[in-house]
C-alpha cells in the first residue's frame, strides 16, 4: 500500500484504535444505514459491507468482504477506482457517476481517525443520485404533461384526488398492493409517482415498467436481470433488473393488462415468494417492493375471458383507486386550465387569455382524451389565436368528436373538405400550425428555430411565407 509521505505519521497502530470498530454489533449498525455503506481497514481491505452497497454493486457480500477496495474497480467502475484512489491518499472524497450495474449514485469515502488524528480506517457510504427527500411545498398533486415540454412541472390537488391519495398512501404503507384503474389520459402514472413521494418510503426507488414493452421473451431479463459473468452475459458486468432496481422502494406496473399469460405467471411467483433469480443464476434473491399497478382495462372482464390470470388478478387489486375523468370532475377541470394557461404565458408575448365562449366550451366538452386531450386543445388555441382564444380556435380531433356523439353527417363533411385540399396544401397547413405553435411556447422566433433544429432563417422565411 502507498501512502503520501506527510500521511505515514498519523497511521496509529492497529491496537490503538476504538474497540467498537471490532465489536460484531458494527454489523448491525451498518444494515440500519439508509444507504450501502462498507467498512474499510486503513490498508484498503473491506471489513464489514451492508446490504443495500451489495444491491447497488450488483456483487455478493461473500466476494467483497476481506478483499482489497481497489479490486472491484474493474466490475463497479470509474466510480470504485476514485474511491480507491482517495483511499490510498487517506483524503475524504464524494463523488458522483454511473456503476456499471447501470445506477446512477453518489460515493463518498470518510477518513475514520482517532483523537490525536491516527487514520484508522475508512467509511465508504452510497447511494442512488434518483433517491431524494421531498421538497417543501410539494405536497400538492402532480400533474405533469407527457408532451416534450421543458417547462417546469404544474401541481394540482383536488378533494376528491386528495381523498383517493391518503387512502392510496395508507395502502402501501402498510405493504397493500395498489391498483390504479381509470381511462387512458386520467393521470395515472403521476398519480403513481406522487404517491412513491406521499408513503413512508418517499426517499427510495419508484421504476416505472411499461408492460406494453415486456414479451415473453424478455420478461425474465428485463424484470429480473442477468447474473454477471453467466452465459447470458455478454458485456461481462451483468443486467439490472426493475425488481432489483425497485428493492425498498415502488415497482409501479403500468398496463399491467397487456402483460403475456407467461410472465403473469412469474409474476405471482414474485408477489408469493417476494424472491427472484436473475436469468443465468440459480441464486434466489429476497426483496422488498410495494407494488402499485394500473391499467385502463376492465380486469373483471379479461379473468372471464381467461386472457388475465384470476390470482394475479386478486394479489394486484388489494386496494382499488379509481381516478376519475377529466369530464366528471369540474374542480380539476377548473385548476387544470388555468395553471396550463398560466405555463403558456410563461413564453408567449402577448399573453393569451381565453374568451367567455371559449372557456364555456372547455367547461362543455366530454374530453375522451382527458388531459392529454385538454393540452393539446389549448396548446392549438394558443398557437392559432393572437391575444385572446375564441369559440373559432377550440379544434378537437374528429375522434373525438365522434366519441362525444357528433352529428355523423357533419363528421363526413368536414372529411370530404379534409380530402378536397391538395397535399401540398395540407403539408403547408401542417407547417404553420408547427411554427406558429414553437413560437408561441418559446416565446421568440429564435427560440423557436433552436427548439425544431431548423436555422433562424429558415423559419423567418417560412413564417414570411405564410402572412
Amino acid at each position: 500500500m502507498k501512502f503520501y509521505g506527510n500521511d505515514v505519521a498519523t497511521l496509529s497502530p492497529r491496537r490503538l484504535r476504538p474497540a467498537f470498530i471490532d465489536d460484531p454489533q458494527m454489523a448491525s449498525f451498518l444494515e440500519a444505514l439508509p444507504d450501502g455503506a462498507a467498512l474499510l481497514e486503513i490498508d484498503g481491505t473491506i471489513k464489514l459491507v451492508n446490504t443495500k452497497l451489495e444491491v447497488l454493486l450488483n456483487l455478493a457480500k461473500s466476494a467483497m468482504v476481506g478483499t482489497a477496495l481497489g479490486k472491484h474497480v474493474k466490475t463497479a467502475g470509474p466510480v470504485m477506482q476514485k474511491l480507491a484512489a482517495s483511499l490510498q491518499q487517506l483524503k475524504r472524497i464524494e463523488v458522483s457517476g454511473v456503476l456499471n450495474s447501470q445506477r446512477s449514485v453518489v460515493a463518498s469515502v470518510s477518513i475514520l481517525r482517532t483523537s490525536d488524528g491516527g487514520a484508522y480506517g475508512a467509511l465508504l457510504t452510497m447511494r442512488e443520485s434518483a433517491r431524494a427527500t421531498k421538497a417543501p411545498g410539494s405536497e400538492g398533486f402532480r400533474f405533469e404533461s407527457e408532451l416534450p415540454l421543458t417547462e417546469v412541472a404544474q401541481y394540482v390537488e383536488t378533494e376528491r384526488l386528495g381523498d383517493l391519495l391518503r387512502r392510496a398512501s395508507k395502502a402501501i404503507d402498510r405493504g397493500s398492493p395498489v391498483l390504479l384503474t381509470g381511462d387512458s389520459g386520467t393521470g395515472k402514472t403521476e398519480f403513481a409517482r406522487h404517491l412513491s413521494l406521499r408513503s413512508e418510503a418517499d426517499s427510495t426507488p419508484f421504476v416505472h415498467v411499461n408492460c406494453g414493452m415486456l414479451s415473453a421473451e424478455n420478461f425474465d431479463i428485463e424484470m429480473f436481470g442477468i447474473e454477471p459473468g453467466s452465459e447470458l452475459d455478454a458485456s461481462t458486468r451483468g443486467k439490472l433488473g426493475y425488481v432489483e432496481a425497485a428493492d425498498g422502494g415502488i415497482l409501479f406496473l403500468d398496463q399491467i393488462s397487456d402483460l403475456p399469460h407467461s410472465a403473469q405467471m412469474k409474476l405471482v411467483a414474485l408477489l408469493e415468494t417476494q424472491t427472484f433469480s436473475r436469468a443465468g443464476s440459480s441464486q434466489r434473491r429476497r426483496i422488498r417492493i410495494r407494488l402499485v399497478a394500473a391499467t385502463n382495462e376492465d380486469l373483471n372482464a379479461l379473468v372471464e375471458a381467461g386472457k388475465f390470470r384470476k390470482d394475479l388478478f386478486y394479489r394486484i387489486s388489494v386496494v382499488n383507486i379509481p381516478l376519475p375523468t377529466l369530464a366528471g370532475d369540474r374542480e380539476l377541470l377548473d385548476l387544470l386550465i388555468e395553471r396550463h394557461l398560466q405555463r403558456i404565458n410563461q413564453g408567449r408575448s402577448p399573453a393569451l387569455k381565453l374568451s367567455s365562449g371559449f372557456r364555456d366550451r372547455l367547461l362543455a366538452h366530454p374530453y375522451p382524451g382527458n388531459m392529454r386531450e385538454l393540452v393539446n386543445i389549448i396548446d392549438n388555441a394558443a398557437a392559432a389565436a393572437d391575444d385572446v382564444a375564441l369559440p373559432e380556435h377550440f379544434c378537437v380531433p374528429l375522434e373525438g368528436a365522434t366519441s362525444a356523439g357528433a352529428n355523423p353527417g357533419a363528421v363526413e363533411a368536414a372529411s370530404g373538405a379534409f380530402m378536397a385540399r391538395s397535399f401540398k396544401d395540407l403539408v403547408h397547413e401542417f407547417e404553420t400550425w408547427v411554427l406558429e405553435k414553437s413560437i408561441a411556447e418559446n416565446g421568440s422566433k429564435r427560440s423557436a428555430a433552436k427548439a425544431l433544429g431548423i436555422d433562424v432563417a429558415t423559419l423567418v422565411r417560412k413564417t414570411k411565407r405564410i402572412q
